[in-house]
This record gives C-alpha cells, structure tokens and sequence, in this order.
C-alpha cells in the first residue's frame, strides 16, 4: 500500500486542479492557415539588419573560450573590458546592466576565462597567475530551474570540453570542486549544500537576473563569499560577519532596479556598463518593434497594490479577467494579429489564464497555456512546441517573464498591467530577439491600459522601445462618456477648475494654468517621466534637482545626481532640527544634515525609491495626500500661503485680488490652487528660483547679443552700396 500513496496524491492533485478550473477544449479551427506555415506580414524595416560576421557561433570542440572562434559583438566586447577594467581597479562587486536578448549569458561565459584570480585575503588586490591559479572555480547564481538548465547548456557549449560544469539544484549535487558550478539560489540556501563551497577557492561568483539580489536569501548566501555584502541586522550570516573572503561577484540583468525599491547598493558597488533597449534597437540588435495601446474601462483606481507597490493580482483580476476585457483582447487579435506566427499573451493569474484561452480557443484560435501549476515536462514541450510554430498563440503568467529564449515571438500582448518597470521591460523583451530564419521583421506589441482613471500601470512609451510617433497606435475602447475633448492636466477630476472661478476686478482674462510639477518651468525634459512614473507633487528645482514636500513639519525628499557618482541618482531625506537644538538668535529654522535613503539608476527608479519611501514613513493612507491629485490641492489657496508667495515673488500684496506675473505669464492670484502655490513655494525654496534667474539671465543676455549683432549688420549695410542683380 504504501508504494501506492505517491500515485493516488498525484491523482488527488489532477482531480482537484480539474475540479477549481474550467476545461479547456479543443474545438475545430475556423481559420484554417493558424500554425507555423502562416508568414508573418513583412512591414518596413526601421533599422538595419546586424551585421552577419558578429552573430554569436559557437566554440568547436576542444576549443579554449578565448580563442577567436567566437565572434563577439561590439557592445559584449566593452562589457567584458568594463568588467575587467573594474577588477583591475580593486572593485569586488559589479553590475552589468544589459537589455533582454543582447546576449547576456554569451558575456559572463565568455568573461569567466578572462578573470584573474584575486587573493580574498590579505592585501585584497593582489592578482594571481602563475600555473593553475588561473583556472579557480566560478559559481553561477539563478532564479529558476529553467535559467540553470540553460546556463549549464551555454557553459558546456561555449567553454568546451576542456572545462568541468555541474549543477547544485535540488537532487542535483555537485562536488564543490567543478570550474564552473551552476547553483539556484533556493538550493544554496541551505546550509549544508551551501558549505562544500569554499570561497577560497573561487576567483568568481556571477549572479544572473541580478535585479533579485537585495533580498535576503541572495544577501545571505552572497555575503559568505564576500564580507563586504551588507547584511541587515535580522539576517543571520552563513558564518561570521568578517570571515575575510571578497571573491568578486558580477551581477548581469536587463532591469537593475527592484520593485520593492530595497537597495541594491548593498550588494553591488557600481553599475560598470548600461546599455538601453533603445539603443540595441537602433543598432538592430533587437527585432524593431511596432505597437498598438488599447484604452479601455478598467477603472484600476479600485485595485489594491502589494508590497512591491505593484497591483495585487487577485484585485487587478476583478477588472481584467472580465468577458469584456477578454473579448476585447481576442477582437484585437484578429484584426491585429492574426497573420502573426508566434503570439505570446500574459496574464493576471491562472484562472485568467484559463479563461482567455478558453475564449481564444471557443473563436476557433489554437491557443494553449502554460502556467506553475503545469507539469515540467508538459511546460518544456508546449514552450518547443509553441517555438517550433505548431500552434499561434500561447497565453501564460507568471512563467514566461525570465530566462526565456525564444526568438520566434513577433507578438507580444500585454493582458495585464503593472506599476512594476522590470515585469515591463521582462515581457516586453520576450519578443525583441531577432529571428531572420523565420521571416520575423518585428514584434507587434499589443498594451492594454485604463483610459478611465489616472491610477494605471507603466505604459510601453515610443521612448523605452525607440519608437517615432507613427509607428504608434492609439485604439480607444473607452465607452464615449469618458472621451476626452481637450489637453487638460486637470481632466477627469471632479474639482472646480481654475477657469471657471470668476473674479470680478478682472474681466475677459485668459488664465494660464501653473504646472504642478514644474513651477519655474525648469523640467521640461523630464515632464513625461514625471506624469508617467509617478502621481507624487514632485517639483522641479533646476540642475537635476526635485523635490518632494512631506505633509507636516517641512520634511523634505529629494533627488539629486550623487555626488559620490556611484549611480547616477541619489535619494536624500532632510528634517528641520529640533527646536530644542536651534541657536539663540537664529531667524530661520536650520535643517539637520540630509541623509541618504537610496540609490537610482535612472530618474524613474529614483522618484519609485523616493515614493516608496515616503509611504513607509508616513504610512499609505497619510501618503495619498502627496498625490499631485489630492482635494486639498485643488481647493483655493490660503490667505496666508498667497501672502507668502507674493513676498517670494516680489508682488506686491494688492496683487491677491487682481494680476500676478509667474514666468513671465500674467495669472489672476484669485485662481490659483493650492497646490498650485504649494508647489511653486517648495520649489522657491529648494533653488528654483535662482535657477530660473540664471536661466532668464542667460537668455537676456543672448539677446541682447543678438540684438546687438543685428544693429550691427544694419548700420554696415546702410555704409554699403546695394550691389545689382547677378547676371
């Protein structure tokens, strides 16, 4: 009886999967061309094919990894030398930033011969050569069980024969002793599997998907390879806090930043290469990319977010996984899509999965899923399958996102939103992996977004994929009440605006509308990643500066480029001092000295660390009325903050029942908000006003200049002759 206990649980198991989730059957086909002999439409190239001699081909047998047989790319080239430049330099910890499908396991595999071995101990930065010295072990560090079979795949394949490979992953053991070891992070945290590993014998640890580091299962096992991984205070070390190891550890990842926001800073000392997708784009490294946004009522101002901030998918689910919305996405597909070879749709959770393929299916599509709660081998084959174009559409979640190669995809649907940039740019990127062999000329990117609300997920911008505007589409699906009729950053707000206050000193006035974000007009470059990143008050001050006022106490947030230049942002937290701490005599409130909260490699990244962190010290319902849409910022202003803004501008104070000049622009005081001048005053006080002086001085003087040249030209003209016509 009991050899038969593991057979029943697993039919118990199959009987209840069946019994939570609606059958999936499979109906005739109404289209009768819908597998891989169905040619994807050929559109016009927007860039170049890459040059045939620099695809990648892999070493003969025998061959050493750093002989010429394989061919590397010139930006694969720079990131090995970058990463070596490093280490040369003394620096142990290191990210390559890299987007999906520009070869990132190629780089490490090819970087793994090149690196010197360094004593841990000691003086630290003395390199070792001489004889076997330079063959120290390697580990490889993934996520999944996919990513180590791939990794154990390349290894065998680009460093040859010559090189021992072996896996630890669950009933996979490895010896400890192998040149390259391949490990899941899940299976290194274990004590037992994790200790035949010693770290003096390793010259090399690589950490694929790098964006997972901070966590405290990476900080862990990490930190026994190298003392200078900072440790929280609630994480227990493998050994001692300062067992002397510093192997060095590369991490690679197409999105170094994390949704939770934890620094990961604590791991890596700087970012030694970036590359964005737009640039692979143009260099035609990645297949050029064409999109449609589809707008629809998904009302998303109603879901509940996680942790991360990201939307919590059991609440996302309820306005997504709707017979609308699934009709709406099958109905794009078949007058967009349809004639596309490989069509990858994501999806909220796995009875959304279930429904839409089933809605596909019932339409006569050939559409199949995958999800965690398919078999390996089942998931294995249905992925070849779906890659070798024996069927055109397979829907998935959560499962497809990483370490997933498959160059075939020319369609990418995006059935589920998110607040999260690296889940963006992870499905995005399933599809920008070039194909020629299968006629592939771009990917068709379908993004479905919430034209009702303004809580939406990050849109697939032109700018993140390089595109010009026409190769936009814009399908409104909305329902013809919330059509918009005008540019206004006010739209869809339930509040009086300041147009349609009256005043009656004033008459026939065109009022111009303040920029919250932007008072002093300081941040035009940065405007749409302010309107798309974030929903908090930011305001720029001029020089890369913005700032976030907090409710109560004058508590500020801000980012600034680091001056440390270990990233290229830092986010900086400043206090008032204690009045008990303020000197006698002292007119003005002093600050306590700013301190650093976190780190961004980008501006969007910065603002989401700086938002995050603003949620965590005031808590999240007190955090909502940091919103650039809070009531209060739409109520009149105060007596008080309109006397405070007149002094600042220099206006005089009978000013507040007539005109006031902001920029240049005449504005009748009455009308403006109160967030209004919230945000004009915050800035005021963090430097924009001197900036937009600086910036008006400079322009004066060039016309002046300018004028001055033109006097000139004037009176030696009038000194001249005319000369005739030229025959």
């Amino acid at each position: 009886m009991a050899s038969l206990r593991p057979v029943g649980r697993v039919l118990l198991r199959r009987l209840l999967v069946h019994q939570f989730r609606p059958p999936i059957h499979p109906l005739p086909l109404r289209r009768a061309n819908s597998t891989s002999s169905a040619s994807p439409k050929i559109g016009v190239k927007l860039y170049p094919e890459p040059p045939s001699a620099e695809e990648e081909q892999p070493l003969p047998d025998g061959a050493d990894s750093s002989s010429s047989s394989l061919v590397l790319r010139p930006y694969q080239e720079h990131a090995i030398s970058s990463c070596l430049s490093a280490l040369e330099k003394g620096l142990r910890r290191i990210g390559v930033s890299s987007p999906t499908g520009s070869g990132k396991t190629t780089m490490f595999m090819s970087l793994i011969p090149q690196v010197p071995f360094y004593r841990s101990k000691g003086k630290g930065k003395a390199r070792v050569e001489d004889g076997e010295e330079k063959r120290k072990q390697t580990l490889i560090v993934v996520s999944s069980v996919e990513l180590a079979q791939q990794a154990e795949a390349a290894a065998k394949r680009l460093l040859g024969p010559g090189w021992t490979v072996e896996v630890e992953q669950a009933r996979r053991s490895a010896t400890g002793l192998a040149d390259v070891t391949v490990a899941t992070y899940q299976t290194l945290n274990k004590t037992e599997r994790l200790s035949k590993f010693n770290p003096a014998n390793f010259k090399l640890v690589i950490v694929d998907e790098a964006h997972h580091a901070a966590a405290h299962s990476y900080l862990k096992l990490l930190h026994y390879f190298n003392q200078d991984v900072t440790l929280p205070s609630t994480v227990e070390p493998h050994t001692s806090l300062t067992h002397g190891n510093k192997t060095p550890i590369i991490g690679f990842s197409a999105t170094f930043s994390r949704n939770d926001q934890m620094a990961l800073s604590a791991v890596f000392e700087e970012i030694v290469f970036h590359r964005e997708i737009s640039a692979m784009l143009k260099d035609g490294w990645l297949a050029p990319a064409k999109m449609t946004t589809v707008m629809a009522n998904l009302q998303l101002e109603d879901v509940e977010l996680n942790q991360q901030g990201d939307f919590k998918s059991s609440s996302l689910a309820t306005k997504v996984d709707t017979p609308e919305v699934n009709d709406l996405l099958l109905a794009t597909y078949l007058t967009r899509a349809r004639e596309r070879r490989s069509t990858l749709i994501f999806c909220v959770d796995l009875t959304h999965v279930s429904n839409l393929t089933q809605r596909f299916r019932d339409a006569g599509i050939d559409a199949r899923s995958v999800s965690s709660n398919s078999r390996a081998d089942i998931r294995k084959a249905t992925v070849a399958g779906f890659g070798a174009g024996e069927f055109p559409v397979l829907v998935n979640c959560e499962v497809l996102t990483e370490g997933t190669d498959i160059p075939e995809i020319d369609c990418i649907i995006l059935a589920r939103p998110t607040k999260s940039k690296n889940l963006l740019v992870q499905m995005v990127g399933r599809g920008l992996r070039l194909s020629p062999e299968t006629g592939k000329s771009n990917c068709y990117i379908v993004d479905v977004v919430d034209g009702v609300s303004r809580t939406n997920g990050l849109v697939v911008t032109p700018t993140l994929l390089g595109l010009s505007p026409e190769d936009v589409d814009v399908e409104d699906k909305r329902e013809k009440r919330h059509t918009k009729t005008e540019d206004d950053p006010l739209d869809g707000l339930k509040v009086e605006r300041p147009q349609e206050r009256s005043n009656p000193g004033v008459k026939n006035f065109k009022i111009s509308y303040v920029d919250i974000n932007d008072p002093f007009k300081l941040g035009f470059d940065t405007r749409e990643v302010l309107q798309k990143v974030t929903q908090n008050a930011w305001v720029a001050c001029g020089k890369n500066k913005y700032v976030l006022e907090l409710l109560g106490a004058s508590t500020l947030l801000a980012v600034t480029p680091d001056p440390d230049e270990r990233f290229p942002f830092c986010i900086t937290y400043r206090q008032p001092m204690p009045v008990e701490l303020i000197e006698p005599g002292k007119k003005n409130s002093p600050w306590l000295p700013p301190r650093k909260i976190g780190f961004g490699i980008d501006l969007e990244q910065a603002f989401q660390v700086g938002d995050k962190y603003a949620e965590k010290i005031m808590g999240r319902e007190r955090s909502l009325g940091l919103s650039r849409y809070a009531a209060w910022r739409q109520r009149p202003v105060s007596a008080k903050a309109l006397k405070m803004f007149l002094s600042l501008s220099k206006q005089d104070e009978s000013s507040s029942a007539g005109i006031v000049e902001i920029n240049g622009t005449e504005v009748i005081a009455s009308s403006l908000s109160a967030g209004q001048v919230s945000s004009w005053l915050c800035a005021a006080k963090n430097g924009a006003k001197s900036a937009r002086g600086a910036i008006d001085k400079a322009e004066d003087k060039k016309k002046t200049k300018a004028s001055a040249k033109a006097e000139k030209e004037r009176l030696h003209r009038e000194r001249n002759l005319a000369l005739p016509p030229s025959l």
